[in-house]
């Protein structure tokens, strides 16, 4: 049977994203962290409040987006999947660590800057600027015709 393996989460960068290239020294993965908070009332009508923090790795594209136009406290939505990897820290001990594994990033807004910078969407185009219009020329390329 195949399974199911996605993840989506909505929350605000904890920190810069951290670009870093790969061995083969063309691709490179950057890694951010996203808080997500929950909200819910207990038993007792109280308020409770519970932020997790979900370490994310975007690939090439998607990554070199989010290193360009994400910064510390910015909202983001983050599709993919879980990976689980084990290693070994510094003194020896054996650790195991979550993260999830980006497809897909959305940028939802600036956090403590109200800049209206229009950022793009990762692993789409860049929209090109506007050009003004121009007056039309006639064939010997002056507006000569242009009665003012």
């Amino acid at each position: 049977m195949l399974g199911l393996n996605n993840v989506q989460i909505i929350g605000n960068l904890g920190g810069a994203p951290d670009m870093k290239f790969l061995n083969d020294g063309k691709s490179h993965v950057v890694n951010f962290s996203v808080a997500v908070n929950e909200r819910w009332k207990n038993r007792d009508g109280e308020p409770q409040e519970r932020t997790t923090w979900l370490r994310v790795a975007a690939f090439n594209g998607i990554g070199q987006a989010c290193a360009e136009h994400l910064s510390c406290g910015d909202g983001v939505y983050v599709e993919g999947r879980l990976q689980v990897r084990e290693y070994e820290d510094k003194a020896g001990n054996a650790r195991t660590s979550v993260e999830v594994v980006a497809s897909k990033v959305r940028f939802l807004g600036r956090g403590n800057n109200h800049s209206e910078e229009k950022r793009p969407v990762p692993g789409q185009p860049k929209a090109k600027r506007e050009q003004p219009l121009e007056p039309p020329m006639n064939e010997s390329g002056t507006d000569s015709d242009v009665p003012f």
